[in-house]
């Protein structure tokens, strides 16, 4: 940390202004911590600390904003909270910056470029870490193209070929099923690379129409993918960073189905991390835009988290009715499955869970859950085992102890497969819940089973 000779009166009025205590304020700091995949142990002293003109330690500075931003409802960046130099401190580019500033994001080529060093090494890239709940993007889509990257033509010695936009669909499936069977940590790094080194340079060269459109929409559903990989390993705002370089390229595209795919797990992100509002209205775009696609699959994806959604934000009978029409388009999908964006009745049992669980009925979601788990393909190994993780939680919610521990063992089975630190936290949330029980001889066993496995 540095220390700056004046006090910081500029956080101190925004702190007065959003009512918290200094206490209230490190724990914000240190949720966001671990929400972005980076805990912290802040505490009140901390924030006197930063008061008397300490500057914290990146990612403090750009998650203090976050907080801030959250609870007043406006864009706070590191100049209006009297930061500055703790993200200038920290060498990152105008690109990695600017979203802590509350300026406009970079290009999708040159925020790919730099995704890439902080997925390999996210400690050096604080600024990139935070979720940002202001920097959602707009839902609604318009129709049309956006303009592609520009093209470099007079700096150009080769043009863009055919085997080279096959390649980038070529890799879509390999990826995919690699994150899908070995969690997101298995291969999230080299897909990262792949998008920066890869696939960047590509997009700068000259080449038929068809040829860079197609290349844009490969680089589009990778970033997708590279997005979902990165929630696996709770690293949120990478996560959110990789699907606004998605819509901007999906967009340049004119990819209309990447692009509602890409709103709908923005909605699922915001959802899960308790931005309920924001998350309705991604769906309520999605659901809007998706009605211009042919895809019954996507529809149902759509429509169902859009009942998600409505049941988090307490429109009941919405909920029900969004979630019954998803049903009725999933007996509408045929053929094999697409490489992102798969939904199936797994998928919708799964939906069906979480509307329930909202709606205050959690026999229906045990249920519910139960078929998830059990009709899940093998090939969606990372799936099922949160799916069998959370069904042991409502299970031991509602006093099932012995059945919740037979559930856990069968987590355990496939556990040490995955590179997933969703997969890791819901092992540590397990001998969290199950300590109270450790006197009764099913519990004992599963901690001790569960410490020897345990990743050091």
């Amino acid at each position: 940390m540095t220390t700056r000779q004046l006090p910081n009166l500029q956080l101190r009025a925004l702190i007065r202004e959003a009512d918290w205590t200094g206490e209230e304020l490190a724990r914000a700091v240190n949720q966001l911590g671990a929400e972005s995949g980076w805990p912290l142990r802040y505490r009140r002293a901390s924030v006197h600390q930063w008061l008397a003109g300490t500057i914290p330690r990146p990612p403090a500075g750009a998650l203090l904003c976050e907080a801030l931003t959250r609870r007043l409802g406006r864009p706070i960046g590191l100049t209006d909270a009297g930061l500055a130099t703790a993200g200038l401190a920290t060498g990152e580019s105008a690109a990695t910056t600017e979203s802590t500033t509350g300026a406009a994001p970079p290009r999708a080529d040159l925020l790919l470029t730099d995704l890439a060093g902080a997925a390999r090494y996210p400690t050096r890239h604080p600024a990139l870490l935070p979720f940002e709940s202001a920097n959602l993007p707009q839902p609604l889509l318009p129709n049309g193209f956006a303009a592609p990257p520009p093209v470099q033509y007079e700096a150009a010695t080769r043009r863009l070929t055919s085997r080279q936009t096959e390649a980038a669909g070529a890799l879509l499936p390999v990826f995919s099923a690699a994150d899908r069977t070995y969690g997101g940590g298995h291969a999230r790094v080299a897909l990262a690379g792949y998008l920066a080194h890869g696939l960047v340079p590509l997009l700068h060269l000259p080449g038929p129409p068809l040829l860079r459109l197609s290349l844009l929409s490969s680089t589009a559903q990778l970033a997708y993918l590279c997005a979902f990989m990165h929630v696996d390993d709770e690293l949120n705002g990478l996560a959110q960073r990789y699907w606004r370089a998605a819509l901007e390229l999906s967009r340049a595209a004119g990819d209309l189905p990447t692009q509602v795919l890409t709103l709908r797990a923005l909605s699922i992100q915001a959802y899960e991390l308790g931005h309920r509002d924001s998350a309705l209205a991604l769906a309520q775009g999605a659901a809007e835009a998706v009605s211009r696609c042919n895809s019954a699959r996507l529809r149902a994806g759509v429509l169902g988290q859009l009942a998600v959604t409505e049941a988090g934000t307490g429109a009941d009978t919405a909920a029900w009715r969004d979630l019954a029409r998803a049903r009725e388009q999933l007996t509408a999908t045929s053929g094999p499955p697409p490489a992102i964006g798969d939904y199936h009745l797994a998928s919708w049992d799964h939906q069906h869970a979480v509307v329930a669980g909202e709606l205050g009925r959690p026999e229906v979601a045990l249920n519910a859950l139960r078929a998830s788990a059990t009709r899940r393909p093998h090939t969606e190994a990372r799936s099922r085992l949160l799916m069998i993780g959370r069904l042991a939680e409502l299970h031991l919610a509602a006093g099932q102890l012995e059945q919740a521990c037979t559930n856990w063992h069968d987590f355990l089975d496939s556990y040490p497969l995955l590179t997933s630190r969703r997969v890791e936290s819901t092992r540590t949330r397990m001998v969290r819940l199950l300590m109270p029980h450790r006197r009764r001889p099913s519990a004992a066993q599963l901690i001790r089973r569960a410490a020897a496995l345990h990743r050091t």
